[in-house]
């Protein structure tokens, strides 16, 4: 039997099987997940404004990272959730603080991608009207 992490060794197929699973958990997200879908239209109407105020390319990257990160971290609260519910049946105070503290997370860096925005964004507004 071969290695499939065999050095060298591009399996197409698995890396096509992979990429379908990650899509399948972006499209789940984005079906049952508000806050995703609050988060990820945002991150469309930060690039638009991007583009039109000119945004130069590094603050496009940084906004880009920033929006990412949230995603990401929606993501992984939404996995942190469903592994909780999955293990722990019943109401447990522990299962709460587990998913408060995933959720707190997330909270935190949208705040500070939200920080990151104005910084950047706020400026080429109001040089449109002065």
């Amino acid at each position: 039997m071969e290695s499939k992490n065999r050095p060298g060794y591009i399996s197409w197929s698995r890396l096509k099987k992979s990429f379908h699973y990650a899509s399948a958990g972006i499209i789940f997200a984005w079906k049952n997940e508000q806050n995703f879908r609050i988060h990820l239209t945002a991150a469309i109407l930060v690039f638009i404004a991007a583009q039109l105020l000119n945004v130069p390319p590094v603050e496009q990257a940084v906004l880009a990272v920033a929006i990412g990160a949230v995603l990401c971290l929606e993501l992984l609260n939404t996995s942190i959730e469903h592994i909780t519910d999955f293990i722990i049946q019943t109401y447990d105070e522990r299962a709460k603080i587990i998913k408060d503290t995933a959720a707190g997370a997330v909270l935190v860096f949208s705040l500070t991608a939200a920080i990151v925005g104005i910084i950047i964004l706020l400026p080429k507004f109001i040089h449109i009207f002065y």
